[in-house]
């Protein structure tokens, strides 16, 4: 049987119609939602997108408890490797410019077929000379002021400026690439075909009639907030009116119409080549992206801690030509490394540890054999809070961002990346000597140890431990402090914050015992419980 993955980046489920949704056109998801099988409890494991795609490809979870940002390690078992080795021919085609950053390596290399679609983002795809400043049209002028350095911000404006049909922008491009590549390769035996598309990651810049689809459009509007850095988030929030942040929800849902309408393209290619006999589709993403809906108590923007449920709690719909569709699966939580299990399954793997590492294959669940395979997640962003969810709870637990940390790796972290010691200055706009960082990174890591620390790896890793300043853009100590408690059946909305108040307590301790057990099932580094103030 063929596989294909379609992994569309920061996907809402609450802004696509198979959840509910109403008013945001999302006609072909929902074809394949009555085809196949929507689950309500698939989560994020690690956050933001390189650790959850290290997850996919490994099968490893809880990255977000070791390491950060970076490569795969030389004891990942990657998915395209073992998807070749059940005989599939594999097949990425994307435009996450991440799989090329300069300290990523290991995850595109090993398909048989690669397609690479440059320009979103940050990505230096374009060297072309601009207009004066002055000249540039107003939506980069609006998203310029809160995206800074503008050195670098400005690369999107350059990757972006000659587009001018909807087929030009960049999911469109992915879907129609896909395309091709099944009218030369329909015909295979067993496929494994990998699409993802970075939309509807912002910026939420999309062309006509998206942009004016779901409200007015104003080009004086930002369609690019900052959530990167604690201070401007704030400082933007603040400053917003309720016609801003609904006219940035309108790009957002103007953008997920837009890749919904092109995936419709690679479903009806499907049709073309009678494909829905013979291949399981699945559609999911990395993780959600919070919108700072106007009359929300809490109201938050991007995917930074504390990561609420309209971020974690993600969409899934999976599609098996013998499997009936048109159902609902609520009875069991899932999460990525479980997508790579049931992908191998189908291709043929033998279901045992050594292939699927940490994740448990669906396919079970889906033929109604089992009913559940995980009863709570875990879950998190390297350096940050943890959180919890249980049927009954999702507990986020706060930080003491002075508490050490370490890296565990087989290869150089991030903060030893030629790129990022060169280029430091010029990434994140700090006026420092190279000799200056390289004195600052030796003094770092003369309490660098090698060993052996990741529980089953046999292949000698570093323990680098990281200083403070590495989290500098956080909040405030006392808010990354704080902690939260949210009853899941009495609040679904997740506005009642129970933590530190009499009526929580008794649910609080349990989440408490439940997060410490938990972590130490999952052999968390000892570091990990003094961060998180946990206590024995």
């Amino acid at each position: 049987m063929n596989v294909i993955l379609l992994l569309l980046d920061s996907l809402n489920k609450s802004y696509i119609s198979p959840y509910g949704n109403k008013r945001v056109e999302t006609n072909n998801m929902e074809k394949l939602a009555k085809k196949g099988v929507v689950f309500d409890h698939h989560f994020l494991c690690s956050a933001p997108c390189l650790p959850a795609r290290r997850e996919l490809f490994s099968g490893r979870k809880n990255e977000f408890l070791w390491k950060f940002w970076g490569p795969v390690e030389p004891f990942d078992r990657l998915l395209p490797i073992e998807a070749k080795n059940l005989g599939a021919v594999t097949a990425l085609i994307t435009d996450h410019y991440h799989y090329w950053e300069p300290i990523i390596h290991g995850y595109h290399e090993n398909y048989m077929y690669t397609k690479l679609m440059r320009g979103h983002e940050y990505d230096p795809a374009n060297t072309e000379p601009l207009e004066d400043p002055n000249e540039y049209p107003k939506w980069v002028k609006a998203y310029l002021k809160w995206r800074k350095p503008e050195n670098i911000a400005i690369h999107y404006y350059r990757n972006v400026k000659h587009f001018k049909e909807e087929k030009d922008f960049h999911s469109p491009k992915v879907m129609q690439a896909a395309c091709d590549w099944l009218d030369k390769n329909h015909s295979h035996e067993k496929f494994f075909l990998h699409i993802e598309s970075f939309d509807p990651h912002e910026p939420f810049y999309v062309p006509e009639p998206y942009r004016s689809m779901y409200g007015p459009y104003n080009e004086d509007f930002t369609c690019w907030p900052p959530y990167q850095s604690n201070r401007e988030l704030k400082k933007f929030i603040e400053g917003a009116s309720d016609k801003q942040l609904e006219f940035i929800k309108n790009q957002y849902c103007g953008k997920v119409t837009m890749v919904d309408r092109w995936v419709g393209r690679v479903f009806e290619k499907m049709d073309e080549y009678n494909l829905w006999k013979n291949t399981m589709v699945i559609l999911t993403t990395d993780h959600g992206h919070a919108i700072a809906e106007p009359g929300k108590i809490m109201q938050q923007y991007g995917k930074e801690h504390p990561i609420f449920e309209d971020v974690a709690n993600i969409p899934l719909i999976i599609y098996h030509p013998e499997i009936k569709g048109n159902k609902r699966i609520n009875s069991t939580f899932s999460t990525i490394v479980d997508i790579r299990a049931t992908i191998l399954d189908v291709l043929g793997a033998d279901g045992g540890k050594y292939q699927m590492v940490d994740g448990k294959s669906l396919i079970p669940v889906l033929k109604d054999e089992v009913q559940t395979i995980r009863d709570h997640i875990l879950y998190g962003t390297f350096g940050e809070g943890v959180n919890l969810t249980t049927w009954d709870a999702t507990y986020i637990r706060g930080f003491n961002p002075r508490k050490p940390i370490n890296v565990y790796t087989s290869v150089f972290p991030l903060s030893l990346s030629p790129s990022v010691i060169s280029g430091i200055s010029e990434r994140y706009g700090i006026k420092i000597e190279f000799e200056q960082y390289e004195k600052l990174l030796g003094s770092m890591y003369e309490n660098v140890e090698s060993g052996l620390f990741i529980p089953g790896v046999k292949i000698p890793q570093w323990k680098i431990p990281l200083p403070s300043f590495y989290f500098a853009g956080k909040a405030p100590a006392k808010e990354c402090k704080q902690n939260y408690l949210f009853d899941r059946k009495k609040d679904p909305n997740f506005q009642n914050n129970l933590a530190g108040t009499p009526e929580g307590k008794e649910m609080e301790d349990k989440m408490i015992k439940k997060l410490i057990q938990v972590m130490k099932e999952e052999d968390s580094p000892p570091e990990q419980f003094v961060r998180l103030m946990l206590k024995d």
